[in-house]
């Protein structure tokens, strides 16, 4: 597992010319390695499709500190609630994801991330409104950076 924060794809520069749909496939071809694309049929397949889209939205890949700010980027700069997020990593399959990533690895992905929650704390109030986690779809062939420009959000740097 890769804890620094590496620019490996087009979805996380700020000006993207990709849309969004060729985006996230750009993605799941990325972390082909890591994981297949989930298809959405239970709430928990469902969850990961948004979290992935929200992933290429906010421009983090998979390394443990994306993962953090894709987490506080979820938190700030989404419609998704912090109930629901909690109740997401209560199903089995969160827990099992915890139990994979580790308990040093996630303290040390929240020490080192520190600087990354400011960050996307900051910017989240920048946005002009909050990422819709699950009404993405009316975006699907624009390009990402209009996406980010309509939603006034400034990605964190590599």
């Amino acid at each position: 597992m890769r804890f620094n924060r590496i620019k490996v794809a087009q979805f996380q520069e700020q000006d993207c010319k990709l849309t969004l749909r060729k985006a996230i496939d750009e993605f799941y071809e990325v972390n082909s390695n890591i994981f297949s694309p989930p298809e959405p049929e239970t709430i928990w397949t469902e969850l990961l499709v948004h979290h992935d889209v929200g992933h290429v939205f906010f421009g983090v890949n998979t390394s443990v500190l994306d993962e953090a700010a894709g987490d506080y980027w979820t938190m700030f700069g989404s419609n998704l609630s912090i109930k629901e997020y909690i109740d997401y990593a209560n199903t089995p399959e969160g827990k099992a994801l915890i139990k994979t990533i580790g308990f040093v690895d996630i303290v040390r992905s929240l020490f080192l991330g520190l600087p990354l929650l400011f960050k996307t704390f900051f910017r989240s109030r920048k946005m002009t409104r909050k990422w819709q986690t699950r009404s993405y779809e009316q975006y699907m062939d624009t390009p990402l950076g209009e996406v980010r420009d309509i939603f006034n959000l400034k990605i964190l740097e590599y």
